[in-house]
């Protein structure tokens, strides 16, 4: 096995995959949450959370970003202007990560269990995975990303880690800022071409809610 083939293997998957679903854990920093997720070509994504931010949605359908916080009764608005760079889960993410990163392995060229993986390697404060990957045993690709460029935008991250399956699916993915924050999403349940009407991609608004344009979020 080598990096080229990897790469090989999930432009190949992604080219056949018109959208995806998956429950998912999401970490940001030590924020943990759980919920599913919704992708489909070329930039349409749903993401519903089920526990650690009080029913909080985000929907994208190519064209504008909506963040809805129920508890707040609020939604954040934002014409999105990327065009069709993609979500990450979409052929064309998945061309644009490739495009940007080298990709090689982290440590062996063999699949390995997800749970293999100790996270203490990384020196990031108070970071343990092994709370939502201990009991996880699917085998994967250990890969290691690091940018093309010396400089990384804002929205980037200078070390990414990718599990890839032996199908070139990514069931893991974790990206580390430049503050050495780490931004984790793993993957379960997944499920592929399932038919999805793309009205799902826009929220239905309740009259209650208040719509805050281009993103702007109140501060209380």
């Amino acid at each position: 096995m080598t990096p080229e083939r990897v790469v090989g293997m999930i432009s190949n998957r992604f080219a056949t995959i018109d959208n995806f679903y998956a429950t998912f854990v999401e970490r940001n920093g030590s924020r943990i949450n759980y919920g599913d997720v919704i992708s489909k070509n070329p930039n349409l994504f749903k993401l519903e959370y089920s526990a650690g931010t009080n029913g909080q949605q985000i929907y994208c359908n190519g064209k504008t970003l909506w963040i809805i916080i129920p508890q707040r009764k609020i939604v954040s608005e934002q014409t999105l202007s990327y065009g069709d760079a993609g979500a990450i889960y979409t052929k064309a993410g998945i061309s644009r990560l490739t495009s940007k990163y080298n990709f090689n392995f982290y440590k062996e060229r063999e699949l390995k269990p997800i749970n293999s993986f100790d996270g203490k390697e990384l020196d990031i404060a108070g970071y343990d995975s092994s709370l939502y990957t201990a009991e996880d045993t699917r085998l994967a690709y250990h890969m290691l990303l690091t940018p093309k460029q010396a400089r990384v935008d804002r929205t980037g991250f200078p070390t990414i880690h990718l599990w890839v399956d032996r199908d070139g699916m990514i069931i893991r993915i974790l990206g580390i800022s430049v503050v050495n924050t780490p931004v984790e999403y793993l993957f379960t349940s997944i499920k592929y071409n399932v038919k999805y009407d793309e009205k799902i991609f826009t929220p239905e608004i309740p009259e209650e809610m208040q719509v805050l344009k281009d993103g702007l979020v109140p501060n209380n």
